[in-house]
């Protein structure tokens, strides 16, 4: 059985007086990759910013049996990483510059150590296609090619050379909006790859169809609630897909994988309206 990385029991959070996310109460296994679905302001990134520390929340929320507040910053910067959906390129910084800040707490970027550090993200750079990259400016890097650079970035800074003997987290906030159908299908394998080495990935994902054959398990967030979690075969389901994104779905089966594959469709009206 899969030991508990994180837990949540009972977290809110409130923006002002308003209450944008509540009621959340989930446990999160080593070894899984979970998605987070949802209509636009269901609370998705709410409660990925809660979970990686940027959001004050009400509750309980435990990382491998610790209140996560108990942490401090160092503590997590080797078991915790995180992609934003806002992908920074700072001016100045090359490819492999930014991977190897992943490797900053680990005092790799001083003396000797530099080499260490060089030779960490190198397996980095090539599995994400950035070795020919790897002396460019972020700046001159397309939208794609910069959060390839993020995602290595989060891996090489997980990455203790050896299979770990405790769960880390790693926090993905629309981890494949701006790449190409290639490239998401290789960033998503890294961390279900990730995941399988007994690790946890929680991903906020708006492509349906990729959580499906990626995902052990997809959360559905409604108006800052959760209304569904489990697998994708038993969530992702017409009606409730229907109800969620207020859109005609459809939902078949992957020829060779056998997971749901969702088809939407126009609306039969040419106003649209909301709930």
């Amino acid at each position: 059985m899969h030991d508990v990385v994180l837990s949540l029991q009972q977290v809110s959070v409130k923006r002002g007086q308003r209450c944008v996310l509540a009621g959340c109460n989930f446990d999160f296994k080593a070894g899984q990759f979970i998605a987070i679905l949802g209509e636009n302001g269901a609370g998705k990134s709410t409660l990925l910013q809660a979970i990686a520390g940027d959001l004050t929340y009400h509750g309980t929320m435990t990382y491998r049996g610790r209140e996560l507040r108990q942490w401090s910053a160092r503590e997590l910067a080797t078991e915790r990483a995180v992609m934003e959906q806002q992908a920074y390129a700072t001016a100045g910084l090359t490819v492999a510059e930014l991977i190897a800040l992943g490797r900053y707490a680990r005092g790799e970027w001083h003396g000797e150590s530099v080499a260490a550090c060089k030779q960490a993200i190198a397996p980095w750079l090539e599995t994400f296609k950035l070795t020919a990259l790897a002396q460019r400016e972020l700046t001159e890097l397309s939208g794609g090619e910069l959060q390839r650079t993020h995602m290595a970035r989060c891996l090489a800074q997980l990455d203790d050379g050896n299979q770990s003997a405790t769960a880390k987290l790693l926090l993905l906030d629309e981890p494949t909006a701006a790449l190409d159908v290639y490239h998401q299908h290789l960033s998503l394998q890294q961390a279900q790859a990730f995941a399988r080495n007994g690790h946890l990935v929680i991903a906020i994902m708006h492509d349906l169809n990729l959580a499906s054959v990626y995902a052990d398990q997809v959360l559905l967030l409604q108006h800052g609630e959760p209304c569904a979690c489990g697998r994708p075969t038993d969530v992702l389901q017409p009606q409730r897909l229907h109800e969620l994104y207020n859109q005609p779905m459809h939902v078949s089966q992957h020829p060779q994988l056998g997971v749901p594959m969702i088809f939407s469709e126009p609306h039969t009206n040419s106003r649209m309206t909301r709930r």
